[in-house]
């Protein structure tokens, strides 16, 4: 029998409203089956950055580890994003002469960033989850290959790896050690134990069409990605997301969120889901997607005036295009800005090829402004005029419309927009992922509506809430993903 107060929770009026989601109308989590078809003392739900990691340090500990992935291959989003890593205190930084950052500014920047509404016991345990995560990545040779100063943070510290290697590594590193992996396996329903009062296991369905049941003597890890592939919800939660391009995992479809709530888990941050702005519209590569506003070009809408302070995060930004008139925006930058975003290490690929004398027909050129905004559709005479504006205030020192005081987030002098060739970007936003989901604890438990942990119950990676708050810090994601796999399992690991 289930946990009855679980139970009535999702029949009641608190849990109607999560339950209307997406799950059936009476929630009711899986008994304990008649027999296990295996027994593990860990079992890891999704093979993407958390899941993976989670193996890892679960093989480390000697638990008896399987993940069960709903895809017939590793990787998940971790597979298709941009790989930087936001963690402080490296060596590398120190290398590329950034001596100032610690885990308490990062902490700090977090909290800050998230205007508060972030966990501070959660970000506390994440910041430095990430040293310990990233400090096992370097024992097992994963390099990042560039350092990058992103949205949100006040001193670089976006350690960029290459995504597949690191992919292949922890999925190598997790089989070798004696992790087992069962792929086209999708979760389908946690296992509550009424006698123990604890998720004890897993059942999911195969390629047979079987169900299959799998134990868990010491914990679950739910690690399953958002849900940017689910329309549904997304609709429910930020209607103007409708207008976004997604670029996620095709698992992003929120099975482990739904899961975790027929036991009651509570939920964090859905109001501040967010698109990330600058991509290509229609983009279908991570590579497609830029932020040379960080180098100092400006955003305006089709009647070629500026909406907003293009130094905040690209979540921000994108906030404020959407709302623009049929959420058309466009990004106006002329050769000194381009020339910048060139040395920058990510973002460029868009634009990569004009200096070598080819534009893209994304992009609209022209040797004055006034040419380029006629073939933009933008009215020449109000672009002319908000960008002269515009280099009056950088005269200045100051925006005198938004308030831009720096490139990025308080780094770096705000520059003109001046020399031509001047070229213009119709820019949209995309959905990378939710940042939302699962509350959990410091030690990843699973933390129900009553404030009480689900015993057996762990979460790691995008389908958890509580780190990023109203906004989100470039490299945190990825961060999160794998260095709270690592955790989860530890405290898996030292739990009784």
């Amino acid at each position: 029998m289930a946990n009855v107060s679980r139970r009535k929770l999702l029949e009641g009026s608190i849990g109607a409203g999560l339950a209307g989601l997406a799950l059936p109308a009476v929630a009711v989590p899986a008994n304990k089956p008649r027999h296990w078809d295996a027994t593990y003392d860990v079992v890891i739900l999704g093979a993407g950055g958390a899941g993976l990691s989670a193996a890892c340090a679960a093989r480390e500990q000697n638990l008896k580890t399987i993940v069960l992935e709903k895809n017939g291959f590793p990787g998940g989003s971790s597979l298709i994003c941009t790989s930087m890593y936001a963690v402080a205190g490296t060596d590398f930084q120190k290398e590329h002469n950034v001596t100032k950052d610690s885990e308490a500014l990062f902490e700090s920047d977090m909290m800050k960033l998230g205007e508060n509404f972030n966990d501070p016991a959660v970000v506390h345990a994440f910041v430095h989850a990430s040293k310990v995560q990233y400090d096992w990545m370097q024992k097992v040779g994963l390099k990042p290959r560039e350092l990058a100063v992103g949205a949100g943070m006040s001193q670089p510290r976006g350690h960029v790896f290459t995504a597949q290697k690191v992919i292949e590594t922890m999925y190598g590193y997790a089989g070798k050690h004696g992790a087992a992996f069962r792929f086209n396996m999708p979760a389908k329903h946690l296992v509550w134990d009424a006698d123990t009062h604890r998720v004890v296991g897993v059942i999911a369905a195969g390629k047979d069409g079987k169900e299959h049941a799998y134990q868990a003597k010491r914990g679950v890890i739910i690690a399953t990605g958002g849900f940017a592939r689910s329309p549904k919800v997304l609709k429910k939660f930020n209607p103007y997301l409708t207008n976004c391009d997604v670029l996620s995992a095709s698992g992003s479809t929120g099975d482990g969120l739904l899961m975790a709530l027929e036991l009651g888990a509570d939920f964090r941050d859905t109001a501040f889901i967010k698109a990330t702005y600058g991509s290509k519209p229609g983009l279908t590569s991570v590579t497609e997607s830029t932020t040379i506003y960080y180098s100092g070009a400006i955003i305006v809408n089709k009647a070629g005036q500026r909406f907003v302070d293009e130094s905040q995060t690209y979540m921000t930004l994108s906030d404020a295009a959407l709302k623009q008139p049929k959420g058309a925006s466009y990004i106006v930058f002329d050769s000194n800005i381009l020339n910048a975003a060139m040395k920058e290490p990510q973002g460029r690929e868009l634009f990569e090829m004009i200096p070598k004398g080819k534009i893209p027909s994304y992009v609209f050129a022209g040797n004055t402004l006034e040419e380029a905004a006629s073939k933009a559709g933008i009215d020449p005479k109000a672009l002319t005029a908000t960008v002269n504006k515009y280099n009056r205030d950088v005269d200045k020192g100051a925006d005198s419309e938004f308030g831009r005081k720096s490139l990025a987030s308080g780094i770096g002098k705000l520059v003109k927009v001046e020399k031509g060739p001047f070229y213009i970007f119709p820019s949209s936003s995309v959905l990378f992922g939710t940042y939302c989901g699962i509350r959990i604890n410091p030690k990843a438990q699973v933390v129900d509506v009553f404030d009480k942990v689900i015993p057996g119950l762990y979460a790691a990676g995008e389908t958890t809430g509580g780190i990023h708050g109203s906004n989100y810090m470039s490299g945190s994601g990825y961060a999160k993903a794998l260095s709270f796999g690592r955790l989860a399992a530890t405290s898996i690991a030292a739990s009784k």
